[in-house]
């Protein structure tokens, strides 16, 4: 789009030129064109034939002069049009599949593409039209329900109440409960999703619909929240133990419940309310923003009639299309809504390929519930809308991949609308999410009533929603669950996962691989090796869990990389900043955890950061070597830590409770990263000769390491930081519309500060693509391995069974070119 842009600009210069010339004489011939040749990265022809008007002909001064002046203005054009250009990306086979280990990469480049189709059309309706409140999947006729409903057609109350809640939704006695807890309310409760509000005989209290009103109506006034806003006394001064402020603050004339402007506020946290009263209402989040076909509600998509799906983006058999709410009434959500292929008629491209993943829409109790019930705006999300309905990205979300994902299979052009024809099936469990609100409420838990470690909540949820898609849906039991996608983002990703789970392809940022094996982290709610018995399950959990698989099987599984957006990398040569000195020689900022009493087992990060950090006192290496390890106090100075990151020749790779996204931000600045922790593989380890640019050093040699990185020569580290440059762009994500245009806004900005010159870096030309990014690296993986998850040699389906021959035929030739060890370096 920017080449048509200085195409388009520099066209409208040349006509206005050449209008100027033609006309200063009637009778004149332009006698003289630009030269075609031109520097740089692409070379463009004078598109103009000589222009001849019958008449008087007119002799205007330095005709010659004006026309050389004319050849040097087109040939500027020309030569700032090519330098605003990046390099070429890579478009042979060979060059894409650059340091990959194996023949997955060829196979998936190398397959026949198909003709594409428009998508298939359902029309099943829904018993009572899901009471109205909820969503009818026409696929299968089934309502999906948002939360405080239920039942098959929605119309069944389906409650989250506060904490210790009684009578008229309000709290069962401030005096005789002292125990504090996230969803305790101190005025009236939202008991759908145990939000608390000001109660409703104050001015701002929350005034529910009048009785009698349709379901789903709205609340008369919602009112002004009280999430983590708890009294410190009753009206009669007496002390509440669970709260901190004072009663007149909250409830009080110029209190935070009663005020036009009060003395004191309370945090607006919730998803959708900005400023100081909680008074500026802002767009809610939802996945693809309900495709702007629906209404968002905290997580939850009210789909207008016709259009269906958790992103209401599946339209009803005979419904007309129609446009959408970016085009009508909310322009600020078009520029978070990415276009979905699997639903264009006709379809924009003409051919498809393999592999076809179907994503469920899973029922609200495993997906869009934890959205709803999260209360804190910002968590389990990746993105969010500001002030005046701005978009941003959410500041920090560790298992921020878990939205991302799903909004990438739901818009990728390999989703099929057929399950028959499916290579795999992706399942949305909000795991990463159920991590951000689990113990907080009674709801949700699994099994109902128990408390354990979020570990186990995180297991039994996952096993109930295997059970759940193999009661409602013939495809899980089809191939025992092995097409079928999870992804495990927590921090010691799949070690836990339910056993009649783990048959499926796993995705996680932990590549542990030793086994037996145990819980490595220093946080006692996620420590999966704690036993646990349950009457939901016979015996020991951990006999069904932890103790029957590894962490990470390399032919089933696959490490994917954490998300990153790009502002956490905005200082990387690779996205277009000026290339800085690396005159860091070694480099880790991050949690130590050193501090009396905090981790007195020293288990966080196997004590290899700590460690680290007594070694690097010891040895002085910051005064002798010039490295940077501890925390930011440690660091010191106002450089970012991309900034630090970018100026770095080495970087650590470290674990924290278990993964920790240090190889991503390494990779993402061009630095080599040092990778200290034993059997565990890191991202994409099994697809990517990692060898060939980073390091790796066994945890025994802690002691050594400086010297051995002293060991690595000049020649080498050029060549690992040129390898670098050839893999980086797998490691980010790419492919939705925020990331697009936030990876291309920080290279138009470095490139206006270049006087429009198009960084020449290594590796920038992949700096705005998603060609082969991370979810481009997953799919072809999944693409490999559709004959092993399939079996067809034992008589799959038939579109498996092609699949299968089409990927066994180019073995061959991929072995050809690679090897059988993948491509090398050029």
């Amino acid at each position: 789009m920017e080449l048509y842009k200085s195409l388009g600009l520099a066209l409208l210069v040349l006509l206005g030129l050449c209008s100027q010339y033609a006309l200063r004489d009637k009778g004149a011939t332009l006698d003289s064109r630009p030269s075609s040749a031109a520097s740089g990265w692409a070379t463009f022809s004078w598109p103009f034939a000589a222009v001849s008007v019958a008449g008087p002909r007119r002799t205007l001064l330095q005709d010659v002069e004006n026309d050389k002046h004319a050849d040097e203005v087109v040939h500027q054009l020309i030569v700032r049009l090519n330098a605003s250009r990046l390099a070429p990306l890579p478009v042979r086979p060979q060059e894409r599949c650059v340091l990959t280990r194996g023949n997955w990469c060829m196979q998936f480049h190398l397959q026949e593409p198909v003709p594409r189709f428009p998508p298939p059309y359902y029309d099943k309706p829904c018993p009572n039209d899901c009471n109205g409140v909820g969503n009818c999947n026409h696929e299968y006729g089934t309502c999906s329900c948002p939360a405080g409903w239920g039942g098959a057609d929605c119309s069944q109350p389906r409650k989250r109440p506060c904490h210790h809640m009684g009578e008229g939704k309000r709290d069962a006695g401030w005096h005789n409960l002292t125990a504090w807890s996230h969803t305790r309310c101190a005025g009236v409760c939202d008991d759908d999703v145990a939000m608390c509000y000001c109660p409703a005989d104050t001015k701002y209290g929350h005034r529910e619909a009048p009785p009698g009103a349709k379901p789903g109506t709205p609340p008369e006034q919602r009112g002004r929240p009280l999430f983590m806003c708890t009294p410190g006394t009753d009206k009669d001064g007496k002390k509440v133990l669970w709260g901190g402020t004072p009663y007149e603050d909250m409830f009080g004339p110029e209190g935070w419940c009663n005020a036009d402007k009060p003395k004191f506020t309370c945090p607006c946290r919730l998803d959708g309310l900005l400023g100081l009263t909680c008074s500026e209402v802002v767009e809610q989040t939802c996945t693809n923003q309900c495709s702007g076909h629906g209404e968002c509600n905290q997580g939850f998509c009210k789909c207008r009639a016709g259009w269906y799906g958790v992103d209401c983006g599946l339209r009803r058999r005979g419904v007309l299309p129609q446009p959408g709410d970016q085009w009508t009434t909310k322009p600020w959500i078009e520029p978070v809504l990415t276009h979905t292929v699997a639903t264009e008629d006709p379809p924009l491209t003409p051919v498809r390929r393999r592999p076809y993943i179907y994503v469920y829409d899973m029922k609200s109790d495993f997906g869009t519930d934890l959205l709803q019930y999260r209360i804190e705006g910002s968590h389990c999300l990746y993105r969010s809308f500001a002030r005046a309905n701005q978009t941003s990205f959410v500041g920090y979300n560790a298992y921020a991949a878990e939205p991302v994902l799903h909004e990438l299979f739901l818009t990728s052009e390999h989703r099929t609308l057929d399950p028959e024809e499916a290579d795999f099936f992706f399942v949305p469990v909000n795991v990463g999410c159920l991590f951000d609100v689990y113990g907080w409420n009674e709801i949700p838990r699994w099994p109902r009533g128990l408390l354990g470690p979020r570990t186990h909540g995180a297991t039994m949820m996952q096993r109930e929603a295997a059970r759940w898609l193999n009661a409602t849906f013939p495809y899980f039991a089809r191939r025992g669950g092995r097409d079928h996608i999870w992804l495990n983002p927590h921090d010691e990703g799949a070690c836990y996962v339910w056993r009649e789970v783990w048959p499926g392809v796993m995705l996680s940022h932990w590549g542990r691989m030793d086994f037996p094996h145990a819980s490595n982290t220093a946080y006692g709610q996620d420590n999966y090796s704690l036993p646990l018995h349950h009457d939901s399950h016979p015996g020991d959990w951990r006999d069904h869990t932890s103790l029957t698989h590894p962490c990470f099987d390399p032919k089933k599984d696959l490490v994917i990389p954490a998300f990153k957006q790009p502002q956490l990398y905005n200082k990387s040569p690779f996205l277009g900043a000026p290339v800085r000195e690396r005159d860091v020689f070694a480099f880790f900022i991050g949690d130590l955890r050193m501090e009396p009493g905090r981790d007195p087992a020293c288990r966080y990060s196997r004590c290899i950061r700590q460690r680290l950090y007594n070694i690097s006192r010891e040895q002085h290496w910051r005064e002798a070597h010039g490295v940077m390890f501890g925390e930011r106090k440690d660091i010191g100075g106002d450089a970012s830590y991309s900034e630090l990151l970018s100026r770095s020749k080495f970087c650590f790779v470290l674990p924290g409770d278990g993964w920790s996204p240090r190889w991503e931000d390494a990779v993402l600045h061009g630095c080599v990263p040092v990778v200290i922790m034993d059997d565990v593989q890191v991202v994409f380890e099994s697809l990517i000769d990692v060898s060939l640019f980073s390091l790796r050093i066994a945890e025994s040699d802690l002691g050594r390491v400086v010297e051995v990185l002293k060991g690595v020569s000049e020649v080498r580290l050029a060549e690992m930081q040129a390898h670098l440059a050839k893999v980086w762009h797998r490691y980010r994500y790419m492919g939705l519309r925020m990331l697009d245009d936030s990876a291309r806004a920080y290279l138009w900005d470095y490139r206006a500060d270049a006087g429009g010159k198009a960084p020449r870096t290594p590796g920038a030309e992949f700096s705005v693509s998603r060609q082969d990014d991370a979810f481009a690296t997953i799919l072809q993986w999944l693409y490999h391995r559709i004959p092993d998850v399939h079996g067809t040699q034992q008589g799959g389906s038939k579109g498996a069974a092609a699949a299968a021959a089409g990927a066994g035929a180019l073995v061959g030739a991929a072995a050809g070119v690679g090897a059988g060890v993948g491509v090398a370096a050029a």
